[in-house]
């Protein structure tokens, strides 16, 4: 027992505060590393081998000790909304055996509850970090300063860094990371996939000594056997590679299926529903078409069909059940199945996709790939990166997926994720200019070429648009902020491009609010963005639409969704 203001071992902090009794050599490490300010410091290590723990516990250490001599506040950077509200619970089920004054707040754009960046701990997107540091928040109103004063005292942690895998990026992390350095804010960068070239990309600018990288190499127990078939799971003329074989091992086994696009995922989960004769209950499917709502319960729903643990402990579920995903299943969701079957990605993305396969110690599982069609199939990845790994799986046949030296390098020889030298070079100059020139608020910051845009599912009418826009205007003014919330789609916007060319109509109106200075309170105003013509050429319809704008709101049609399948409408490629 250690007294409250003494230093604890990181041995008896893992068991007394996290309930891990023996940690890996990793984690002591890093223990190590933290505490003795050794930054910037580089951590690779297996998923699911407790990279957060090993950034978290130092830093909390400081709250027994008395003594914030790392950071009196730490800032978790990722790279999606669903896996900061993960992260975040997984945070605060930690704090609470350490002190219940310890403040976790999630920043972002759904749940933006740390704007100023100012709580113990703040799990945040890498758009909302950059917005912070870069005084482009309309979350803070006059205070834009306060957000990097936080960063400029914070600890940041950047995990699952492989995640972005664009160049545009990449460079805004470089950027960000290069401007952290240079102004002594610690940083820990982290991931289980990040190949060589990305690491000396980011680090060009920034020395990284050997003892500042801390590789985690975790024994595992649980085994993978992997085969690759050569027909596509699902083609370009409409048919579903699963043989009858494979149905009857997916029919007696705990099963996760993977495609790398939402319409393929709705096309073989009404496969699978409809051959199996399965009821709601049995199969689930996951991809990012779906409202916030529907998300959240098809994410409860597959975990539950699921093995999974509790509390930390294995629960396995009596009957056999079925996930259908997209990519979004790579971003913190805590199963494993028996079977995996998973369409050809690029390294990183598979080795993600095997950590939810046999994921627990003593597991054994099936692991099946399947080649695409060579018509655009291969998106929304670079065509190059599932070549090289599919023959870099064909030429090492003994690859063990949980062999951590083996997934490196599979990862380094097969993906060269890097920074765009340019672009890295202007956006350190437009941050520089956004704390130089603080009286102009920036405008050209972002931090992906994609656009984001909102969809919100409502029922419209049948008749005339005055009758339309009335039932609209008064449904926005019953629900409340959190029914409104939870009947959005985030989305990019070339979904949005897609749904508006479509001959039904999907999309017809727009939401904006307007502030009214008598009832000093948001109003909306419904825009009607007109019906498509029918007669519009194919050329026309592939173009970009210009009624359609970043980061607005627009209404879906509930026409067109349906709470078990998203969006009906093959709108987009886009994930």
């Amino acid at each position: 027992m250690n007294p409250l203001g003494s230093k604890p071992s990181s041995f008896e902090f893992y068991k007394k505060y996290l309930g891990i009794t023996s940690p890996h050599k990793h984690q002591v490490d890093m223990w190590e590393a933290i505490r003795a300010s050794n930054f910037p410091i580089l951590l690779k290590a297996p998923t699911g081998s407790g990279k957060t723990e090993a950034v978290i516990a130092p830093y909390l250490s400081q709250f027994i000790e008395k003594n914030f001599f790392i950071a009196p506040r730490l800032i978790y950077v990722l790279p999606m909304r669903v896996l900061v509200n993960n992260i975040a619970k997984r945070i605060q089920d930690y704090t609470k055996q350490i002190s219940p004054d310890i403040s976790v707040k999630v920043q972002h754009g759904d749940v933006p509850a740390s704007p100023f960046f100012i709580s113990d701990i703040v799990v945040t997107t890498l758009d909302q970090f950059l917005y912070g540091f870069a005084r482009a928040s309309h979350q803070v109103g006059r205070h834009i300063d306060m957000p990097a004063g936080s960063i400029a005292s914070s600890l940041v942690v950047f995990d699952e860094a492989h995640m972005y895998r664009d160049e545009f990026t990449f460079s805004i992390m470089r950027a960000l990371m290069e401007i952290l350095y240079r102004s002594n804010i610690p940083f820990v960068l982290m991931g289980a996939t990040i190949p060589e070239s990305l690491e000396e990309s980011l680090f060009e600018n920034i020395p990284l000594s050997n003892d500042q990288k801390v590789i985690g190499d975790v024994e595992s127990r649980a085994q993978i056997q992997i085969s690759i078939e050569q027909t596509a799971l699902y083609n370009k003329n409409g048919g579903v590679s699963i043989s009858d074989e494979l149905l009857e091992k997916i029919k007696s086994k705990k099963t996760l299926i993977v495609l790398n696009q939402v319409n393929r995922a709705q096309k073989i989960y009404r496969f699978l529903k409809d051959s199996l004769n399965l009821n709601d209950s049995n199969i689930v499917l996951l991809h990012s078409r779906f409202t916030q709502k529907d998300r959240r319960e098809h994410e409860k729903k597959g975990v539950s069909l699921l093995p999974h643990k509790e509390n930390g402990r294995l629960v396995v579920p009596e009957d056999n059940g079925i996930v259908v995903s997209t990519q979004v299943l790579e971003a913190g969701i805590d199963f494993s199945a028996e079977l995996l079957l998973t369409e050809l990605a690029p390294a990183d993305s598979l080795i993600q996709r095997a950590g939810r396969c046999a994921r627990y110690q003593g597991e054994k599982g099936e692991m099946v790939i399947f080649s695409l069609d060579d018509d655009g199939g291969y998106l929304p990845y670079k065509r190059e990166h599932l070549r090289n790994a599919l023959n870099w799986l064909q030429n090492n046949e003994d690859f063990d997926i949980r062999n951590f030296k083996e997934v490196c390098k599979f990862v380094n020889e097969t993906l060269d994720y890097k920074t765009n030298d340019f672009e890295a070079a202007d956006t350190l100059l437009d941050l520089y200019e956004c704390v130089l020139y603080s009286d102009i608020e920036p405008t050209n910051i972002q931090i992906r070429k994609g656009k984001p845009i909102r969809l919100l599912v409502l029922d419209i009418p049948e008749g005339n648009t005055d009758k339309a826009r009335k039932c609209i205007v008064d449904t926005l003014a019953k629900i409340s902020a959190d029914e409104l919330r939870d009947n959005l789609i985030d989305s990019d916007i070339h979904v949005a491009w897609g749904l508006i060319s479509n001959k039904n109509n999907p999309i017809q109106w727009e939401i904006q609010w307007k502030y009214n200075p008598e009832k000093k309170s948001n109003e909306p105003s419904v825009i009607y963005l007109g019906k498509k013509n029918e007669n519009e050429s194919k050329e026309q319809k592939d173009q970009d639409d210009p009624t359609i704008a970043p980061y607005k709101i627009y209404i879906l049609n509930r026409n067109y969704y349906k709470p078990d399948r998203g969006i009906e409408i093959d709108a987009s490629w886009v994930i």
